[in-house]
């Protein structure tokens, strides 16, 4: 469903995305279901769907074009989405959708930046933020930020997540990556195989490779490590972006994480390490 094109699109000289908004999943999701709402993006947080604060993000960042949206909407959240469509049954098949929506839109040469809609700390300043530093990276396929555990509980203490030890520090990583098609197109196969297999950690540990696997679990691995490794199994130049911004890796997905939504009208602050710093190979 075409809902509307925005009326101001960035300056030609300007380089700009279109935003893909993963919002796929039903009421079997475990927050969607305790709240009776019929997905995840659609839960509703202070009085609107978490999806809608997301989506005010994307569109009102001046380095995104289009909004395609993959998943239900409410009759609210349509006029901001360029592209509608449904999504699939996991992740990875939300994803193929998406991508073949944005491709129909923008053309096969357009950056896309891939966010979930369960971050609703998202805002357009940090969404611009990102796109910026990511797109400084010009010959990766795949951008992916990661934020370090002490930035990110300096802001939301006490927020689980998953967290990776490397040389620098632990860090968790983010909730969307900035992509060219062929990046994206090259990350599906690993994606499906990562969600097939995800209760047989043996085998994601295979994929990774024992000295990449070594290294993490030693706590020794870098930045450029990972990038490497994520260029070789994926098959296209992968960089990974540190950043400051925790709103970037900031999720809802459980029922205990429901009082952390109180304070959604404050914005989070951005800052404790240096923005930009990248690792990349490629």
């Amino acid at each position: 469903m075409i809902a509307g094109v925005k009326a101001s699109p960035p300056a030609s000289n300007t380089p700009f995305v279109v935003a893909v908004v993963l919002a796929g999943g039903g009421a079997d999701d475990a927050l969607a279901a305790r709240l009776g709402a019929s997905s995840k993006a659609l839960v509703p947080l202070k009085g609107r769907p978490m999806g809608g604060y997301v989506l005010d993000a994307v569109a009102g960042a001046e380095r995104v074009a289009q909004t395609v949206w993959v998943g239900e909407t409410t009759a609210g959240m349509d006029g901001a989405v360029d592209v509608q469509v449904g999504g699939g049954s996991t992740l990875a098949e939300s994803l193929a959708i998406g991508l073949g929506a944005a491709e129909a839109l923008a053309g096969p040469d357009a950056r896309l930046l891939v966010v979930t809609a369960d971050v609703p700390w998202l805002r357009p300043s940090s969404v611009d933020r990102f796109v910026v530093e990511a797109l400084g990276h010009a010959t990766a396929d795949l951008v992916y930020p990661v934020v370090d555990r002490a930035v990110s509980e300096a802001v939301f203490p006490g927020h689980r997540r998953t967290w990776v030890r490397l040389r620098h520090g632990e860090v968790t990583g983010g909730n969307l990556v900035l992509a060219t098609p062929t990046g994206l197109r090259a990350a599906l196969p690993w994606m499906t195989y990562a969600y097939r297999h995800r209760k047989q950690p043996w085998r994601l540990a295979w994929r990774v490779g024992l000295p990449t696997l070594a290294a993490l679990l030693l706590g020794r691995a870098r930045d450029v490590d990972l990038a490497r490794r994520a260029s070789r199994l994926i098959g296209v130049p992968t960089a990974v972006l540190r950043s400051d911004d925790p709103s970037l890796a900031m999720d809802v997905d459980r029922p205990d994480d429901l009082p952390l939504t109180l304070d959604l009208d404050n914005d989070p602050p951005v800052g404790g390490l240096p923005s930009g710093h990248a690792s990349r190979h490629g």
